[in-house]
């Protein structure tokens, strides 16, 4: 019963992703991060041994701690990309408020 909960979880954030770049609010760019958790997430449901399976392969005892670290990076990673971005914009906003005040100045000079 557990399992067909996760399956149907994963599936909803699956169509939840796919949705969200339909509608424009998200780019696929950035998207295609979530919908490969969200897979994981289905594969992870479907196959739940896996996840013993591959921390036994990696030599670690507890494998749900190996979920969490793989979320950890995975968030980790998320954050620094929009930390990025946001550095970008923050910069493109300064550059285009110092356009908009040059242009200010020089049609004031112009009356």
């Amino acid at each position: 019963m557990k399992r067909i909960y996760f399956i149907i979880v994963a599936l909803i954030a699956i169509i939840y992703v796919i949705a969200e770049v339909k509608k424009g609010k998200f780019s696929i760019k950035e998207s295609i991060y979530w919908f490969l958790a969200s897979l994981i997430m289905l594969i992870l449901a479907i196959v739940p041994n896996l996840l013993d399976k591959l921390a036994n392969f990696l030599g670690i005892g507890y494998s749900p701690s190996l979920l969490f670290t793989i979320c950890i990076v995975f968030l980790l990673f998320i954050n620094f990309r929009c930390s990025r971005k946001i550095a970008e914009q923050e910069e493109k906003i300064t550059d285009l408020a110092q356009n908009i005040a040059l242009l200010k100045a020089e049609r004031k000079n112009k009356k």
